[in-house]
């Protein structure tokens, strides 16, 4: 008996090692299915990128290549303009067409000089920096054409009227970046010598240059020169004084005399320090000994004296 129960406890032994579970390999497999599922949506993911934004991050690439800075807005969320900035993608140019795109800021070019304009969309064109300096080349030449062609009516004037009091060979006309200098010799015609003190024959002469510049609207400075040989008195201690005392009798005349417009008025004294002739001759001291009336260009002339 006792060998017969040995026998069912083997069998039933044995029959329980029969239902081993031979399905365990299902979970492996789900955890790979979830896995690839994954990696397809992500692959799904990167190939649908918007065609829009992969042209504007290349067409930054070019920009950067060629010195360009241009601001576009794109269609999305809120239809905010992408910024020109310092970063790569910041500066996307709007020169090639690009899906989606609603509007266009006219760029600034900030490239090198000699670079081909770049048409934008809309049909506008960006100007290089060797464009824009010819425009304003130009643009100045013209200005200061027109400066000088009213400054050569007041000169015109000044000599007609000069000529036919007699006293044409007193003047002297001089066109500068700054102005037209109108220059009068002081000896026996504004000022005795070493004097600061108005003759008869000065006064008429700014009465004539009074009539002139009153009719325009010039800012004028009155400039008191001297020759190199020093002076030393009591009034002037050096030429320093009596030039710059010279160009203010000058100016207080045009105020007290004809009324003019003191904010328009200038004075000052050089000395002997802008001579335009030699100081060592006589008729050289003499010319140096003067003062100058500049009627001032609100723009400078050396555009155009530079090229005539």
């Amino acid at each position: 008996m006792a060998k017969g129960h040995g026998a069912q406890r083997h069998e039933e032994h044995e029959e329980h090692e029969e239902h081993v579970n031979h399905e365990a390999w299902v979970i492996p497999y789900a955890d790979m299915l979830t896995l690839l599922m994954a990696l397809f949506l992500v692959l799904f993911a990167i190939g649908r990128t918007d065609a829009a934004k992969a042209k504007l991050a290349a067409e930054s690439f070019k920009s950067q290549l060629n010195g360009t800075a241009q601001v576009v807005s794109l269609g999305g969320v809120g239809n905010r303009p992408i910024v020109g900035g310092n970063g790569v993608l910041d500066n996307a140019g709007a020169a090639v067409p690009t899906t989606g795109l609603t509007s266009a800021i006219i760029p600034v070019q900030v490239g090198p000089a000699g670079l081909p304009p770049v048409t934008n969309v809309g049909g506008t064109t960006t100007t290089t920096p060797a464009d824009r300096a010819l425009a304003e080349q130009q643009l100045a030449v013209e200005q200061a054409q027109e400066s000088a062609d009213s400054l050569a009516a007041v000169q015109a004037f000044l000599q007609a009227r000069a000529d036919a009091n007699g006293i044409g060979n007193e003047v002297d006309f001089d066109l500068q970046p700054r102005g037209l200098v109108l220059r009068i010799v002081t000896d026996q015609v504004l000022f005795d010598q070493g004097r600061a003190d108005l003759q008869t024959s000065g006064v008429e002469i700014l009465d004539l240059v009074a009539d002139a510049l009153s009719t325009i609207p010039n800012d004028i400075a009155i400039e008191g020169h001297t020759d190199s040989k020093p002076i030393s008195t009591l009034r002037f201690p050096s030429n320093w004084e009596l030039s710059t005392a010279r160009a203010t009798s000058v100016l207080r005349y045009l105020i007290d005399a004809h009324h003019m417009d003191p904010a328009r008025l200038s004075a000052a004294g050089y000395s002997d320090t802008r001579p335009i002739d030699d100081n060592a001759t006589v008729a050289g001291a003499a010319h140096n000994r003067r003062v100058e009336i500049v009627v001032l260009s609100s723009v400078s002339l050396a555009p155009i004296l530079a090229t005539g």
